[in-house]
């Protein structure tokens, strides 16, 4: 069946399963629900960017604190 499935969807036709699949199932869900995926978007990419900044201050901070470390030692 899986098999199946896989040529299914892959066979050279225009009507293939891909193109079904996508064109009655994914892409109405899509646009269905467009507003709320663009929100979770925005959000994780708000989130990213804290993230981002949070981690660049404690590398700045780590190598900071290995200079001066270094600077002790010689």
């Amino acid at each position: 069946m899986k098999c199946g499935f896989l040529v299914w969807c892959m066979a050279p036709s225009p009507s293939n399963g891909a193109e079904f699949l996508y064109h009655r199932i994914i892409r109405p869900f899509f646009l269905k629900h467009e507003a709320q995926l663009d929100n979770v978007m925005k959000e994780l990419k708000e989130k990213a960017g804290e993230t981002t900044d949070t981690i660049t201050k404690e590398v700045k901070k780590a190598t900071i604190n290995l200079l001066g470390d270094e600077k002790k030692s010689t």
